[in-house]
């Protein structure tokens, strides 16, 4: 799983931890063949549209993190 998961899941930061979820979900979807690529990635990305991440991310170490795992998820 994507290091990153679990310092956002136990964050406390209701936005980073949606997110997070959201993210481990699809990647346990996406690997067990109940989600289809397109599906997958077109999900995740919503994750980290600009100006939602914007307006709800206070924390820029989560922020990145969340992009980070994000950036590392579409590779799979």
């Amino acid at each position: 799983m994507i290091l990153e998961l679990e310092t956002l899941l136990g964050s406390g930061k209701p936005w980073a931890v949606k997110r997070a979820s959201i993210l481990k979900e699809s990647i346990e979807a996406y690997k067990s063949g109940d989600m289809s690529q397109d599906e997958y990635k077109e999900i995740i990305g919503d994750l980290v549209a600009t100006d939602k991440l914007n307006a709800e991310a206070d924390d820029i170490n989560l922020k990145s993190m969340i992009i980070t795992a994000v950036k590392t998820a579409m590779l799979l």
